[in-house]
């Protein structure tokens, strides 16, 4: 299996507002049963459904401008179109008021420019039942 955990995102430049739009993220996922934070978790999660030989291990993505088929394809239209599906709920429910989640999705696409870097981390477990 191969899971996502976006607590494993790093980026440059860094923005307090972009790391509060992924952590409304992270939380209206959880109020609605989910998870975000998995990938970090497979180990264990494995070990205590009862599989053996468990093995997980880190698969990072790593985006600069140098590779414009990651930033379209992984950083703007998979991991910031997932945070920007949010927006409504996050506004709504109180997380974030709508100019500063505005501008923490701005910051999240200056990842995206000749000086930008998005990192983020998939898991990719390994087990026999």
């Amino acid at each position: 299996m191969i899971e996502g955990d976006h607590g494993s995102t790093y980026f440059h430049p860094e923005s307090p507002g972009a790391r509060k739009t992924i952590q409304c993220l992270v939380d209206i996922q959880a109020e609605m049963g989910g998870n975000s934070l998995i990938g970090r978790q497979l180990y264990p999660l494995l070990k205590k459904s009862n599989y053996d030989n468990v093995n997980v291990s880190p698969r990072m993505i790593y985006v600069d401008s140098s590779k414009p088929v990651l930033v379209d394809g992984f950083t703007k239209n998979t991991f910031i179109a997932m945070v920007k599906g949010v927006k409504e709920q996050a506004i709504r429910s109180g997380l974030m008021e709508e100019t500063s989640w505005d501008q923490g999705i701005r910051d999240l696409y200056r990842t995206t420019g000749e000086d930008g870097t998005f990192i983020y981390t998939f898991f990719k477990g390994k087990a026999v039942k």
